[in-house]
């Protein structure tokens, strides 16, 4: 079923469940604890999810579109200019991974559990953000900031130089100031990078003949 159209007995799965995942972890919870916690039948349980790894994507997919939403907040965000926009997406999206996993070892488990069993959750999760991420650098070469050749090229690149402080990887890493200070100097060297290409665009443009 898909996460938009969930109903309340799906949500209340999903509650019992996530908070077993999240407190006992996701190998030690087991599919008659979450019926239990439910007041219900395993069968029944059984009948929405054909298993404990079906649970688990369907919370990692609501987790998702909760995320592409407070992403799309900032994509949208009206009088931005772009190159807050594309800053405020990685710092956005960097502060919901270190809330989601810095010591956290049993939202790691479930993420690594996922990616390892169902690997396609990981990549239509980049997807799903690499779209809004798009939507932030067409909006940047339409007002002339950005010079890109290939906007899908791009996102990728921006994702894979950012992956550090957008992934479960924060689970190992520092502190939360310090990393937000490297992502803020990782973005400084974008948007210096961007800058510097849409300079020489212009330049060029400037001195092509009539």
């Amino acid at each position: 079923m898909p996460a938009e159209t969930l109903d309340d007995t799906a949500k209340q799965i999903l509650d019992a469940a996530s908070r077993r995942f999240l407190h006992y972890g996701y190998g030690k919870t087991t599919m008659s604890e979450i019926a239990q916690d439910c007041n219900m039948s395993t069968g029944n349980l059984y009948r929405y999810f054909p298993s404990k790894l079906d649970i688990a994507e369907m919370f990692v997919r609501v987790l998702r579109m909760e995320q592409v939403r407070k992403l799309r907040e900032v994509a949208d965000a009206p009088e931005v200019a772009p190159a807050k926009k594309l800053r405020s997406f990685f710092l956005t999206k960097f502060t919901l991974a270190y809330e989601r996993f810095h010591d956290k070892p049993k939202s790691y488990e479930l993420s690594s559990e996922l990616m390892s069993s169902r690997p396609k959750i990981a990549i239509e999760w980049e997807n799903a953000e690499g779209r809004v991420l798009g939507e932030i650098l067409r909006l940047g070469m339409e007002d002339g900031t950005f010079a890109i050749d290939n906007n899908a090229e791009t996102v990728k690149i921006l994702q894979d130089a950012a992956y550090r402080f957008t992934s479960p990887s924060v689970f190992h890493e520092g502190e939360y100031a310090v990393l937000a200070q490297e992502l803020n100097g990782v973005v400084d060297l974008i948007l210096d990078g961007f800058s510097w290409r849409a300079a020489k665009q212009s330049s060029h443009k400037a001195h092509e003949p009539a």
